[in-house]
């Protein structure tokens, strides 16, 4: 992980956050008609962007800083919860409002009335284990956490147990899982498989900018020829081979095409590689500014489809290149404002969490565990 792949994966977040931002926009109408509704998948192929991301950047901590099961599991928890608990707050206000203009966006009946109940549920990321595909109120985006917990858990217990009790752990966490999410976890392994291997690849600059440029002309073919629709053809037998397996049919939640993830991954994945060994550094000033903008991009990811639901319901529908801007600069701003509560103050939470676990009474008069770093 040198520092200017570092630099390449904060600007592929803020890339895939903002494709993720287009996707749904589009969906929901708030974008410009000039806008295709081929962009919305482009929502979901910046999540498999994400999910590479993820396990390349917790093998790397893991490996490098938080190498014992407490420190890893408070830096886990630090990072989701300080995000998840007021996200999901945000957007069970921002709903409750929202209705007050147009409540046909909205199912009143369903989460609203036992909001706390729902709260905990997803706070204990359940929403797409075995109890099907269920999102806090408008969080669509919640999805993808519901899938990378799990692998954070599973990855947790994989590496730091020993002995026969790691493969019942990990037995059990794959039964708690459930067959939705594990069909994504070949892309989170991919890359944690891409942390240990892309140390070793030797490639010069210019092969590793051709191989850049090759992974980006490889995607493009993949959208525009006939091979996506190919591989979504091939997921929904996929998923009709697993039902007729199962007792009730297969219903993929939100892995809707799975093997066409598999092959955005791989494309993604070379564009990585290509990262690695480019020798495009940033000046200090850029990488400043896009380390900064990816600092926010957990929130923007969570909180943006609540907001497009909001700006909906006020109202907004296909509006111009001006409108959309504004749309975007109030997504930017709520950003902001919750960040800095929750995604910016992560650190805060971290060292109250590792207090706690100080403070625990059966421990108390035991060495302290180590200070985070």
């Amino acid at each position: 992980m040198t520092p200017a792949l570092s630099i390449w994966l904060d600007l592929c977040r803020v890339v895939a956050a903002l494709a993720v931002f287009v996707g749904h926009s589009v969906y929901f109408k708030v974008a410009p008609a000039a806008l295709s509704v081929t962009w919305h998948r482009s929502a979901d192929d910046a999540v498999t962007a994400f999910f590479v991301i993820s396990g390349l950047v917790i093998a790397h901590t893991t490996r490098n800083h938080h190498d014992d099961p407490g420190r890893y599991a408070l830096a886990r928890l630090s990072r989701v919860y300080s995000v998840a608990i007021p996200a999901v707050l945000f957007a069970w206000a921002v709903d409750l409002l929202g209705m007050r203009f147009d409540p046909s966006l909205y199912n009143p009946d369903w989460q609203y009335p036992q909001a706390w109940l729902h709260m905990i549920f997803h706070w204990l990321f359940l929403g797409e284990t075995w109890f099907g595909a269920v999102q806090p109120f408008t969080m669509a985006p919640y999805w993808s956490l519901g899938y990378e917990v799990w692998y954070y858990v599973l990855f947790g217990v994989a590496v730091f147990l020993r002995g026969p009790w790691r493969w019942l752990a990990v037995a059990l966490v794959l039964a708690v899982m459930g067959p939705r999410i594990a069909l994504l976890l070949p892309v989170w392994c991919l890359g944690v498989w891409l942390q240990r291997w892309v140390s070793e690849v030797r490639l010069g600059k210019h092969v590793a900018r051709l191989l850049m440029l090759a992974a980006v002309a490889a995607y493009l073919v993949f959208l525009a020829s006939g091979w996506r629709l190919a591989t979504d053809q091939l997921s929904r037998q996929l998923y009709a081979a697993i039902s007729s397996l199962t007792p009730r049919p297969f219903d993929p939640g939100s892995t809707v095409h799975v093997l066409s993830d598999y092959v955005v991954a791989l494309c993604f994945m070379a564009f990585v590689v290509g990262c690695a060994r480019c020798d495009w550094d940033f000046s200090g000033r850029a990488a400043s500014l896009i380390r900064w903008l990816a600092g926010f991009t957990f929130t923007f990811y969570l909180i943006h489809f609540t907001l497009l639901a909001f700006a909906r319901a006020l109202g907004v529908l296909q509006p111009g290149w001006t409108g959309y801007a504004l749309v975007l600069a109030g997504v930017l701003l709520c950003t902001w404002l919750l960040a800095q509560v929750g995604e910016q103050r992560r650190d805060v939470y971290r060292r109250g969490m590792l207090r706690l676990w100080r403070a625990r009474p059966w421990a108390r008069g035991r060495t302290a565990p180590r200070k985070e770093t």
